[in-house]
């Protein structure tokens, strides 16, 4: 008989164990010693050992790859009472065994494929017959260990239509659109397009749907899902109200962009899937190549009345899993009308899309030391009713959402939602959004009391990190946050626009933005900004962060109040260094003792094309004083340029600026010795 009481490790091998053996010993004794095979049995034994007074933390030690089944949620169980309460599971660490480490797999391994050439290019194949009965689909591919690229038409650039539902002058850009005519003569050539999926872009979302159908005769396009914002052939600039940007679309899945190396295509008509490897002579044996099945990998799960507790990951690798998700509203706060609860695209962030690791009524529980790869949505997500979440020392990459997700509770949410006091922190969160542009590297929403600190966040489509989700001065559960001493560069990569290195929202009492250390921020039409305190962004505290080279301003406040920017330094941005969009009858930030350097830029500027018909009193929200500026020509800085009465640009220089709108008393023009400035590639330094 076993003694439950003498153990605290769990050893588990899907290529070696056996559910008929212990699980406490790593190697095979022919005496029932061993490592157990399944998950299933792991948690049986677990169960087993609590009812039996074992109480003591246990750790579950993974011996090589394990390829799941079904999503682990090691909470509750279908045999209910004490055996199925999180009682049972808490103090359990996850890890690898030995040197090496374990993978967590969302997905088959895809063997048997054989050389093959498809529409005249060498490629592999592989006849998968659930494809072809309709019982498995998959939109996304793994390739050694990477993501694989959709057959994509037209393989560079982007198609226009001649016409769109609703695409009139007096359409909302809320409306959204169900079809498109497109250009008949874009797709005479692209065969039959089942399975294929149309995408594109608007300002700040990208939008992915399955076609529904397409009649060549009439050039016709239906999608399964209608567009979250309005499509339109009549593009409208930024700053105009209902502002949308042209249909600019292409094809994924189509047999027409199978043509380069890493491309794959699935024919769900033949159930067949064709990969051209980026090795010409390799042999189909040598790829390893996995499908997705499951959406999430892990789900820690508990109740309101029964959280579950100190569950941890460590020294782990998790490794695929799908992207398809349905976009819908997730609380009644939202502005999307109730009822419409799926598009093709979610309105901001990809915020309603699941995680790879997802926790929901779970404290005190943490991933440290793991890697995220390959996944369809967002690497972790930690949902309602969440608290004292740790992730830390991970590396989350080629992610096909965001990095990082909180979603806690709204001001008329249930209370048990609330989510809260969680720390990110020391983690890499790069190459996000590789199927979801819009994705954020870490996004918060509805959640105080968080840090976010010392992460590495680069090479997103969209914002670095999003704290906030209201859009207007009401309550506001986002709060008391820390984000501090980031590395956020290189985020935009000029897809969208409309975002930032930090993105924050709302009321945020107690918010603390400092230390950060932000660059190389390029969006695609306009809004490329460093720190970006949107709609009703206010209290909070910006401080010694370094931002420079942001296709837009280095700051900008579109509105807000009482917030404080103090001892940064700001250069190299575009049109402006600071910027504020709406004039507001209250104090909108306090600018003090920050160094300022820029290149003929002015350092203040007000709307979207930082042109004003006054300067005196023109810039009501702003209280500015005791900085520092300098133009790294030698010549003196311009404060702002305006457009006068006669349509004349003006310019308007320090002492003019300090004597007639009495801002930046005690401010100097000074060449800061402190600071490294690389002119020629638009960097700064600390020295």
């Amino acid at each position: 008989m076993l003694d439950y009481t003498n153990c605290a490790t769990i050893y588990i091998s899907q290529e070696k164990g056996n559910d008929f053996n212990s699980g406490f010993s790593p190697v095979s004794d022919g005496f029932g010693g061993g490592p157990v095979k399944t998950l299933k049995r792991v948690r049986n034994l677990l169960y087993t050992m609590r009812a039996c007074g074992n109480t003591q933390p246990m750790t579950v030690r993974f011996m090589g790859d394990y390829c799941l089944e079904e999503t682990l949620n090691p909470g509750f169980e279908e045999a209910g009472g004490y055996f199925g309460t999180a009682h049972a599971m808490k103090n359990v660490t996850f890890e690898s065994y030995g040197e090496n480490r374990s993978r967590i797999i969302g997905g088959k391994k895809l063997t048997g494929f054989q050389k093959d050439v498809f529409r005249g290019v060498p490629c592999v194949s592989l006849h998968i017959p659930q494809v072809k009965e309709g019982t498995w689909h998959f939109t996304d591919l793994y390739v050694n260990g990477k993501r694989a690229t959709m057959a994509r038409y037209p393989k560079d650039g982007t198609l226009t239509a001649v016409a769109t539902e609703n695409d009139h002058p007096q359409a909302s850009y809320m409306t959204g659109s169900k079809w498109f005519i497109a250009h008949k003569e874009d797709l005479q050539d692209v065969g039959d397009l089942t399975g294929a999926i149309v995408s594109f872009y608007h300002y700040w979302i990208d939008e992915h749907t399955p076609v529904e159908s397409y009649d060549p005769q009439t050039g016709k396009l239906e999608m399964q899902k209608r567009s979250r914002f309005l499509m339109t052939t009549n593009y409208m600039p930024a700053g105009q109200k209902g502002a949308t940007a042209n249909l600019h679309y292409y094809l994924e899945n189509v047999a027409a962009g199978f043509s380069q190396p890493d491309d794959w295509y699935l024919d769900v008509n033949s159930g067949m899937l064709y990969y051209i490897p980026q090795q010409k002579d390799v042999e189909p044996e040598a790829l390893e190549v996995f499908a997705p099945t499951l959406q999430t990998l892990i789900e820690i799960k508990g109740a309101p009345e029964n959280k579950l507790a100190g569950i941890r990951f460590r020294n782990l690798d998790f490794f695929c899993c799908k992207g398809e998700y349905r976009c819908t509203v997730i609380n009644k706060t939202s502005f999307v009308p109730e009822g419409d609860d799926e598009r093709a695209a979610d309105y901001q962030s990809a915020w309603s899309a699941g995680g790879a690791i997802r926790f929901e009524y779970a404290e005190d529980c943490s991933l440290y030391n793991c890697n995220i790869s390959c996944t369809g949505c967002h690497g972790v997500e930690i949902a309602y009713g969440c608290d004292s979440i740790r992730v830390e020392n991970c590396r989350l990459e080629n992610l096909g959402g965001g990095g990082i997700k909180i979603l806690g509770r709204a001001v008329n949410d249930p209370r048990e939602w609330e989510t809260g006091h969680c720390i990110i922190r020391g983690n890499l969160i790069s190459h996000c959004g590789e199927r979801y542009a819009c994705a954020c590297g870490i996004l918060l929403c509805h959640s105080a009391h968080n840090e976010l600190s010392d992460n590495e966040i680069c090479y997103t489509d969209y914002t670095g990190v999003s704290v906030g989700w209201v859009w207007s001065y009401q309550p506001n559960t986002t709060y008391g946050n820390i984000i501090r001493n980031n590395h956020i560069h290189h985020i935009g990569m000029g897809k969208l626009s409309d975002m930032g290195g930090i993105y924050l929202l709302g009321y945020q009492d107690g918010t603390i933005v400092e230390g950060n250390h932000i660059h190389d921020i390029n969006s695609n039409h306009y809004g490329g900004w460093g720190l970006y305190p949107d709609e009703s962004a206010s209290h909070i505290t910006m401080e010694n962060n370094l931002v420079y080279n942001c296709k837009s301003s280095c700051y900008h406040q579109h509105y807000g109040s009482y917030n404080t920017l103090r001892g940064n330094v700001l250069g190299f941005g575009n049109g402006q260094l600071i910027q504020l969009t709406q004039n507001e009858a209250h104090m909108g930030v306090v600018v003090e003792e920050n160094t300022l350097i820029t290149d003929g830029q002015p350092i203040y500027g007000k709307g979207a094309n930082a042109l004003v018909t006054n300067f005196t009193g023109s810039m009501m929200p702003l209280r500015a004083n005791r900085n520092r500026i300098w133009d790294v020509s030698g010549e003196m800085p311009v404060m702002m340029r305006f457009t006068n009465d006669q349509g004349v640009v003006k310019t308007v220089d320090l002492e003019t600026w300090q004597s007639q709108s009495g801002q930046d008393q005690g401010t100097v023009v000074e060449a800061p010795k402190d600071i490294l400035i690389d002119v020629e590639n638009k960097t700064l330094k600390r020295k």
